[in-house]
């Protein structure tokens, strides 16, 4: 995924205020040396709508570890202007044609620490723009020039260059910007969002807009239930298992596969202590290899050894999900390396949907369906065209309930395989054509797969590289605190078991989060809010901490911010709290911060900005009687099901 951000002999920098200076204010980044994947560099022919102009581009900050960031990206040059009468910055605006979304980029000009130049720009076209310099000419400046990418970016300064109109006519070029870059001072700044307060006013009117489109946006009830298992297990296994490869080419010999002692009630038995809810099966990789008897293949468990070539194992699960109370739901590939039609689009895609069939059919109620987008060419070296609106369409006409991932239009890929979210995690989204033809927004709420060990199916030599409960608990603090549902990855071995190792891991993880957990220190606490809707006590500030998920405080219709005040009834010592939307009412929380009264004033202990179904923040011990959320921007009035505080014992303050 990348961003765009420029900026050239000119310095971009977080438009925090809206004053005439460059300064900050209140949530300003701090500049730092170019980092976390942006990039500053010249393009000598860069494309906007298919013309293709000299250009400074620029790719925002957006990765920070495993995590995603959002922010500027920043140069900055010195322009001599001595000569000059009536210099002036010329340049286009444009967005490069290989990427780019609908909301638009920032740009800014500052010279000397005076912005002169603030501009929103979304089309896919070039825009010329001229920034008038006369109050600076006949000294040297500072010039700054950048972008801030309000979607999925790449931004671009076309032919741009200091000009002098000496005599009211014609321009002569002074210098051309691009040639400035290797002095460039390259510089970022992360900023997780931009208020609407200061985003230029075209900008802000369009989003005030789309807002009411985007708070009107409500999961379906499949969605919430979803959400609400938070906790979920992932099983590759396979004959990759046997060969000990992470992809298969599907000429694998199918009596490979012999597990001595597979026993799926007790991957469901470490599942469900581990507090995991659904259980997604591996049905087919890429390999081809099918782990029930798929009547469409000889590619499958019926052709092994394994129970007499009789076995079954997607039967074998799904029953012990029943047994043990979890949920079940499979991945199926639509790669399949060992389909000889695979390639012949029209042929294969009617296989797979036979197979889809089968599989819908005969194994109970599905929760989720997971399709990823792996694609390549077949026998007859022409590339697969997938038939996704087929796909769908069967399993909504035999499970209408069950839900559509990851290549589908029910949940989202987060975008990485680090089980990481963003810390801005919005689930309502632009429709994709493909997964959503014909609609503007829609609820699309982000999964975090990642695996416990470093390969995504079992190979021996990494039973000492499970990971650290360290690890476990950081990944679940960016994935279910950070609105999002964690897909943990946990292989059986060649016996067909959860390894020891990994089972002892997952009992240690569930232990510290039932330690954390277990005691809300706000439930049932006296609370107070700055306005209640309706006046009848329907949604007073008490029921942001009554500990019923059907209820919620909200502040009046129209109020886009409001705070809760709780009293603790004495001193009280915490270091994790926890905010929680009404998401059957839509999304709307865009930033919110967590105070606690010490010393005579309020002390900030944790911000954010999206909310959604869970927030949770980490800091170190916090001792207060009184501790208050402020939600301080906002879509619509806020509507908040729970809040919470809680002691995670001996663990680290890491935010």
């Amino acid at each position: 995924m990348s961003r765009t951000t420029i900026a050239l002999s000119v310095c971009l920098t977080v438009v925090m205020a809206m004053d005439e200076s460059r300064g900050s204010s209140e949530g300003s980044a701090k500049r730092e040396p170019i980092g976390y994947g942006a990039q500053f560099v010249v393009q000598p022919a860069a494309t906007c709508k298919g013309v293709a102009k000299k250009s400074l581009f620029a790719h925002p900050p957006y990765k920070k570890g495993q995590e995603r960031v959002n922010g500027w990206v920043i140069g900055e040059v010195t322009v001599d202007l001595t000569g000059t009468t009536a210099p002036a910055l010329a340049f286009s605006m444009g967005i490069r044609d290989d990427h780019g979304s609908d909301r638009g980029v920032l740009y800014r000009v500052v010279v000397d620490g005076k912005r002169v130049f603030y501009e929103w720009h979304k089309d896919a076209v070039w825009q010329d723009a001229r920034v008038d310099l006369k109050a600076f000419a006949g000294k040297k400046v500072s010039l700054e020039l950048g972008v801030y990418s309000l979607g999925e970016h790449y931004a671009l300064w076309g032919a741009p260059r200091i000009v002098d109109n000496r005599q009211g006519d014609a321009d002569h070029v002074v210098c051309d910007l691009t040639d400035l870059v290797a002095e460039a001072g390259k510089y970022v700044e992360l900023q997780a969002s931009i208020p609407a307060k200061d985003l230029p006013e075209a900008c802000r009117r369009e989003q005030e807009q789309a807002g009411g489109e985007l708070v009107a946006v409500r999961p379906s009830p499949q969605q919430i239930a979803w959400q609400e298992l938070e906790f979920i297990g992932f099983v590759h296994f396979t004959i990759n298992t046997f060969t000990d490869r992470e992809w298969g080419d599907g000429k694998e010999d199918e009596t490979l596969f012999n597990p001595t002692a597979l026993d799926a009630r007790q991957w469901v038995r470490v599942f469900k202590e581990a507090g995991m809810k659904l259980l997604i099966l591996t049905a087919k990789h890429h390999d081809g290899f099918c782990l029930w008897p798929s009547k469409y293949t000889e590619h499958s468990v019926k052709r092994s050894p394994w129970r007499g070539g009789k076995g079954d194992v997607v039967r074998e699960v799904a029953d012990a999900c029943r047994e043990g109370g979890i949920k079940f739901g499979f991945y199926l590939s639509p790669w399949d390396r060992n389909q000889p039609s695979y390639g012949d689009s029209p042929v294969y895609n009617e296989y797979f949907k036979n197979q889809l069939r089968e599989l819908l059919t005969s194994y109970g109620e599905v929760t989720e369906v997971w399709f990823d987008g792996a694609c390549g060419e077949g026998p007859n070296g022409k590339k697969q065209v997938y038939d996704w609106a087929g796909y769908y369409g069967v399993v909504r006409e035999i499970q209408p309930k069950a839900l559509i991932a990851i290549c589908g239009p029910d949940i989202r890929w987060v975008g990485n395989e680090s089980g990481v979210a963003r810390e801005t995690e919005w689930s309502v989204q632009k429709g994709s054509p493909t997964q959503h033809p014909g609609k503007k927004y829609v609820w699309w709420p982000a999964e975090c797969d990642v695996s416990i060990r470093p390969g995504w199916f079992y190979h021996a030599k990494q039973d000492k590289q499970v990971k650290t409960l360290e690890q476990l608990l950081d990944i679940y603090y960016k994935s279910v605190g950070r609105n999002s549902v964690l897909l943990l990855n946990v292989p059986p071995d060649r016996r067909g078991l959860i390894h020891e190792n990994d089972a002892a891991r997952l009992k240690e993880l569930r232990r510290a989060l039932d330690e954390t957990f277990k005691v809300n220190l706000l439930t049932g606490k006296r609370a107070t809010a700055s306005s209640a809707d309706g006046g009848d006590g329907a949604h007073a500030a008490g029921k942001a901490v009554d500990g019923d998920g059907r209820t919620y405080w909200t502040a009046d219709e129209g109020a886009h911010e409001g705070w809760i005040e709780v009293d603790l009834g004495g001193a009280v010592t915490f270091n994790r709290s926890m905010i929680q939307e009404q998401i059957a009412l839509g999304q709307r929380v865009e930033g919110y911060v967590v105070e606690a009264w010490e010393g005579g004033q309020w002390k900030e202990i944790a911000k954010g900005t999206t909310v959604g179904y869970k927030k949770l923040d980490r800091f170190g011990d916090v001792t207060a009687s009184r501790v208050r959320f402020r939600i301080i921007r906002c879509r619509a009035n806020p509507t908040i099901r729970e809040l919470g505080l809680f002691r995670a014992p001996g663990l680290g303050p890491k935010r």
